[in-house]
């Protein structure tokens, strides 16, 4: 992700790396799918615009060969040194990093030389977009591709038929990220902000999920609401009230046949025009 290690409003610590890691365990199959439909493939050079500790970027080093070129971009340090760590163990020379806030201006990259980037919750936690999708038109050449995976609508996270507490820890979480100048709700304004530049929408789907309580997807909440709590409550918006009613929702939602709604999250692939 794109806010300094310090000030990373989800956290750069090793518990939050762990959670990220199953996290993307849990949605690669969509991620791999949004590639293929991009036509990233062996040989071509792209960009991981916010690549956090690198789950993806080793993927897609793997997906261009030694043929290609993956830069892997974030401004988190303590990410890019496990991504570094990785690959002083491992073989992948078609794999390089570079630490760069990518809400300030944009990053001295070649221009109109990278054939694709992939973000994946990126832009909402970006205080300025402008920089971003300036760095993007200006880095793909003429016919590159750019794969978004983010959040049109983050409200819809919901539990059914329980779920009052957790509606109430959604607004926080909102609130909270908003004060960061993040926007959950992103995708509602990347459209316009990428036709400006030249961009031409290719395609667009829904990834939102509606799951039962043992469900890879239901888990991934489970997952968050099982960490984020704690950085509501250091930033002073959550009490351990709010915390025990919440905990007495999920256990219920254990109990008794439960319905896991996630944001309402979207895939958009843009073309360089």
């Amino acid at each position: 992700m794109s806010a300094a290690a310090a000030s990373y409003v989800l956290g750069s610590h090793a518990e939050e790396r762990a959670r990220l890691q199953r996290q993307h365990a849990t949605w690669r199959d969509a991620m791999l799918a949004s590639w293929d439909r991009a036509g990233f493939g062996p040989g071509q050079r792209l960009l991981d615009l916010g690549c956090g500790p690198g789950f993806a970027s080793l993927e897609l080093a793997e997906r261009v060969g030694p043929g290609g070129q993956v830069l892997a971009i974030d401004n988190a340090s303590a990410y890019l040194e496990h991504l570094e760590e990785q690959l002083r163990q491992g073989q992948a020379p078609q794999l390089r990093t570079l630490q760069h806030d990518l809400a300030l201006a944009a990053a001295e990259l070649h221009a109109a030389t990278w054939d694709g980037a992939w973000c994946r919750w990126v832009a909402m936690f970006l205080p300025r977009l402008e920089p971003w999708v300036d760095l993007v038109s200006q880095a793909l050449r003429p016919g590159g591709r750019l794969v978004l995976h983010e959040y049109v609508q983050w409200n819809t996270f919901g539990l059914y038929p329980q779920g009052r507490q957790l509606a109430v820890f959604v607004e926080r979480c909102i609130q909270h990220w908003r004060d960061h100048g993040g926007d959950p709700d992103v995708a509602q304004r990347l459209p316009a902000l990428l036709e400006a530049r030249g961009f031409r929408l290719l395609h667009s789907s829904s990834l939102m999920a509606c799951s039962p309580s043992d469900h890879p997807k239901a888990r991934w909440l489970q997952d968050f609401l099982a960490s984020y709590p704690a950085q509501l409550s250091a930033a002073g918006r959550w009490s351990p009230e709010e915390q025990a009613a919440l905990e007495a929702e999920l256990q219920l939602a254990q109990q008794q046949a439960s319905l896991w709604v996630t944001p309402a999250l979207v895939e958009l692939v843009w073309e360089r025009t």
